[in-house]
């Protein structure tokens, strides 16, 4: 890496050797991809331009003998409109980005601790309000470009009621438009690209201030010689000319910052170029600032610790293969010409009725009569007035070109998104119903994410990054020096009245007293822009804080509750076992039953058998009884 600091002096007494070579070289590829540029966008950004700000020019006229230049508003309102969304997507929410550690990193709270430093310090750089303006580009030119700038400024704090002036690094952003920039003709992004290059004219107290403080090289700057001069697209002069070179009081000064050989930087003195900075093809990156195309003012290797250039852009709408992209005024360019058609000759026609032509017998009239009229006028004429002057009526204006003006506008709202009904109510009746507008905005929201996608992934999270990359590199003390995190852009909803609209039907279908009513009613206040939502979320917040009093009384209750559960189950327990010790008691007595039965069983067998022999002994005795009784019976008959 080379050991070149960009605050340090640059070798201020060096002599023009070695010079004359890189301005060759750099100016020479810069001017031929500058012409290219012009060759394709310069006119469409002019247009675009003027009608942003309705400025009318003699090639905007869409038919021979125009007379109106009027320019109607409904595509400036499209951009603005686009544009604010933009805006309010980004920085809607108090954290409009994040940062996190990367993964296999296990002490994550240095990068954590530098979020709210980094957000702190952008905001004192005016980091947003660039922002702002780099969006506004991007919607009206199609492509929005900013560059990053690291300085040194004095930051005032207060300490034991003394104003302490300290000066520390800080980042800024600068946004750049179209017709400032200068990129390889064939690239598709700026980190591929050859070269990148901003132009634009400095006042020459500026670079003075710099020559002064050892930034920029002591050369003598009188006059702007350069071959172009930078000025605002769009705005011509009456006459058409261009603006002349003559001396202006500013510098034209070039910001390389690109790829060139090697050799051409040896030459140069005061500049070290260490092995690790020279790239397979012989090439090194450098940062080369240039002076009304002739001086080299600053000409150092990449200082940036990661060799990333300051450059970020981003394409409000995609063109595949292609670094201009698609913005607002070239998606509604085609409808903005044919609404200004239809107003043009609307207003032409009104002049005409308003303002009536008149047919005269000139035979019949003065000499050199004045033919203007005004109240009060008298006409003189050789005869009757009626015979001689006649006004010639060419018709009326049709009513129906109002209506095709509405259809005109709404077809600029079709083709830029920024659309608020789909159709004319008497074409389509749907705009009448909540569901078809619903559709209708989801539709655009849908092409409202894919912007802000674009401008998430190529301009913030990279902005972050690069701001957090240089804090690093030149502000260790504040900064902790760890380079690889992950940047997530938080940005808020852009369709935060579509979906509130969405939450207000649901919150109608939840009943008040449900927990699920004070989440979605909270939903709907953080989405709101009033100036009073924090303060009514804040006193939300507060009611649904529980009463001290009877939070302690719920607590206690819930004790009681808890202890009576205890004991319950204590209870129940007892029972159970007590119930166990019975079902086992009178299991064992169902065992002795059982036994006692079989034992009884056993003995009522017995008893049968006893019975049995004894009955039959009986039945003997009986018979032997009889017996006897027969035979003592037949013994006194046989005596006698």
């Amino acid at each position: 890496m080379a050991k070149v600091d960009i605050s340090e002096p640059i070798n201020a007494n060096a002599k023009t050797g070695g010079f004359s070579g890189l301005v060759h070289h750099i100016m020479g590829i810069v001017s031929e991809n500058r012409d290219v540029r012009d060759r394709v966008h310069k006119a469409n950004w002019d247009k675009y331009e003027r009608t942003f700000r309705g400025v009318f020019a003699g090639s905007d006229a869409t038919r021979d003998g125009e007379r109106s230049r009027l320019v109607a508003p409904a595509l400036a309102a499209s951009i603005e409109g686009i544009t604010a969304s933009i805006e309010d997507a980004i920085f809607d929410r108090e954290r409009w980005f994040d940062i996190s550690d990367d993964v296999s990193d296990q002490e994550k709270d240095d990068v954590l601790a530098a979020h709210k430093v980094l957000e702190e310090d952008l905001d004192r750089a005016g980091v947003p309000d660039a922002v702002a303006k780099i969006a506004l580009n991007g919607s009206l030119y199609g492509t929005g470009i900013g560059k990053i700038n690291i300085t040194r400024r004095e930051v005032n704090t207060m300490k034991n009621g003394k104003v302490q002036r300290n000066y520390r690094p800080m980042v800024t952003l600068d946004a750049i438009p179209p017709w400032e920039f200068v990129i390889d003709s064939q690239a598709r992004d700026i980190q591929t690209a050859y070269f990148v290059a901003h132009e634009t004219n400095v006042p020459r107290n500026v670079i003075w201030s710099k020559q002064k403080a050892g930034l920029y090289r002591n050369v003598p700057l009188m006059g702007n010689n350069a071959s172009t001069t930078i000025s605002p697209a769009g705005i011509e002069t009456p006459d058409g000319a261009t603006k002349s070179n003559e001396d202006d009081g500013s510098v034209f000064v070039t910001e390389y910052y690109g790829l060139v050989p090697v050799s051409l930087m040896r030459s140069v003195p005061g500049v070290t170029i260490e092995k690790e900075d020279i790239q397979g093809n012989g090439h090194v990156e450098v940062i080369v600032t240039i002076g009304n195309e002739l001086e080299v003012l600053r000409a150092v290797v990449n200082p940036f610790i990661m060799k990333d250039r300051p450059i970020i852009a981003y394409q409000h709408s995609v063109v595949p293969g292609k670094f201009w992209g698609r913005g607002v005024a070239e998606k509604g360019w085609n409808a903005q010409r044919a609404l200004d058609a239809e107003l043009r000759a609307r207003m032409d026609a009104l002049g005409l009725i308003t303002s009536p032509m008149m047919g005269a017998d000139i035979t019949r009239l003065p000499r050199n009569p004045d033919m203007r009229v005004r109240p009060g006028k008298v006409w003189l004429t050789r005869g009757r007035p009626s015979e001689v002057l006649e006004p010639v009526i060419l018709g009326n204006i049709d009513p129906s070109t109002f209506n095709q003006s509405s259809e005109m506008e709404r077809l600029v709202q079709v083709a830029t998104g920024g659309i608020e009904s789909n159709a004319p109510l008497n074409v389509d009746r749907r705009n009448e119903t909540a569901s078809g507008i619903g559709m209708i905005q989801s539709s655009a929201l849908k092409r409202m994410r894919r912007t802000m996608w674009n401008m998430e992934r190529q301009f913030l999270n990279p902005l972050i990054r690069k701001a957090m990359w240089r804090y690093m590199q030149f502000d260790p003390k504040r900064y902790p020096v760890d380079y690889d995190f992950t940047v997530r852009g938080t940005m808020g909803m852009v369709a935060r009245e579509f979906e509130q609209a969405q939450l207000s039907g649901l919150l109608s279908n939840i009943p008040p007293d449900s927990p699920q009513h004070g989440l979605i009613l909270k939903a709907i206040l953080e989405l709101s822009g009033s100036p009073k939502r924090d303060e009514i979320l804040a006193q939300l917040e507060e009611m649904n804080k529980p009463d001290p009093e009877q939070e302690k009384m719920q607590k206690e209750m819930q004790m009681i509750q808890l202890e009576a559960a205890k004991e319950g189950l204590k209870e129940q327990q007892y029972e159970n076992m007590k119930t166990l010790a019975e079902i086992e008691k009178i299991k064992a007595e169902m065992e002795h039953i059982k036994k006692m039965a079989d034992l009884e069983d056993e003995k009522v067998s017995i008893q049968a058998a006893n019975t049995v022999i004894g009955s039959n002994k009986v039945k003997a005795q009986l018979k032997q009884i009889e017996s006897n009784e027969r035979i003592a019976k037949q013994k006194p008959k046989a005596a006698k």
